[in-house]
């Protein structure tokens, strides 16, 4: 028995070993995306996420921290908050879900030290599964023990073959020299965690029938423990729905509850029903903002958080 025991370990200890040099040989020698259905590894991906991750490290005492979606990197700019006074750091990331917001949460709160925390909750990315969100901080921030738990807590295949992989790139220190390009196509990066997009850029898009917004059930659970964090440490936490086309947030019909279920969990504010954009003149697509859009949004935000006193 004991050697039957033996041997079964021995088995699974080559077969993950095996595993583990298969997936780093085929992540690392094959050239193409289409063939790594279940492998996606990008350093310097969209978003500039790894920007981010490399600024943060000098960064310490914040007035605010933005943690978010596209909504949130490209919605808050760092530059319109100096300018009153207000010091921002933007950990917004593409399709970034509660779960890794929770993750860049308690990752960085004590070094950035915020006197309030603001998310940006487009309803929408509650129905996020959260995969290519966890890739892209799994790919662009150094491995600790926080991005562990969230690709567990993620639990997808792909995540986990990424996460492996980046032990092996890390170990080997293969992106050590990277560096990536303040500007990539149309965005620019700005200090402080923004993209700016380029304001002769439009992507066309069709305004789309009625529907609903639907919420996964772990992605509001992951909300409610961030709240809870917060609450603990009897810090300010604040719930933001950025202003989208006017039409656009229209064609949602549960919009009143999708506000009363934020509101139940603390602060929060819907911009949408404060002022009212428009497609393309102040958006670059039905619900991103472009630098005017964000001009107009950013200046409302600071006149409530001023009236709130979040920062006193």
């Amino acid at each position: 028995m004991n050697k039957f025991l033996k041997h079964l370990i021995m088995f699974f200890g080559f077969t993950a070993i095996g595993y583990c040099l298969i997936l780093w040989s085929w992540s690392y020698l094959i050239p193409y995306e289409a063939m790594k259905k279940n492998m996606n590894y990008q350093v310097g991906s969209y978003g500039h996420m790894f920007s981010r991750m490399s600024e943060i490290k000098q960064v310490k005492n914040v007035d605010i921290l933005v943690l978010g979606s596209s909504h949130a990197y490209r919605g808050f700019d760092p530059r319109i908050f100096e300018r009153n006074g207000i010091r921002v750091f933007n950990l917004g990331s593409s399709n970034q879900t509660p779960k890794q917001a929770l993750s860049l949460l308690r990752t960085y709160i004590d070094e950035l030290n915020p006197k309030l925390v603001l998310y940006e909750v487009y309803p929408g990315i509650f129905q996020n599964d959260g995969v290519e969100s966890s890739l892209d901080l799994i790919a662009n921030e150094e491995l600790n023990w926080e991005t562990l738990n969230m690709a567990t807590r993620v639990n997808h295949l792909k995540t986990y073959n990424t996460l492996l992989f980046d032990i092996f790139m890390e170990s080997i220190g293969a992106n050590r020299h990277f560096r990536e390009p303040e500007k990539k196509g149309d965005d620019l990066y700005i200090p402080g965690g923004y993209v700016e997009k380029s304001d002769g850029y439009t992507r066309k898009q069709k305004m789309g029938r009625k529907s609903s917004w639907n919420f996964r059930e772990d992605q509001w659970g992951f909300l409610v423990e961030m709240v809870n964090f917060i609450n603990k440490r009897q810090g300010s936490f604040l719930m933001v729905q950025s202003p989208v086309d006017r039409e656009y947030f229209q064609l949602f019909d549960n919009q009143d509850e999708m506000d009363e279920k934020f509101q139940s969990l603390g602060d929060y504010i819907n911009f949408n029903r404060l002022m009212e954009l428009e497609y393309p003149k102040d958006l670059y697509d039905l619900h991103h903002l472009r630098q005017s859009g964000v001009e107009k949004f950013n200046e409302e935000l600071i006149k409530e958080i001023t009236e709130r006193n979040y920062l006193k």
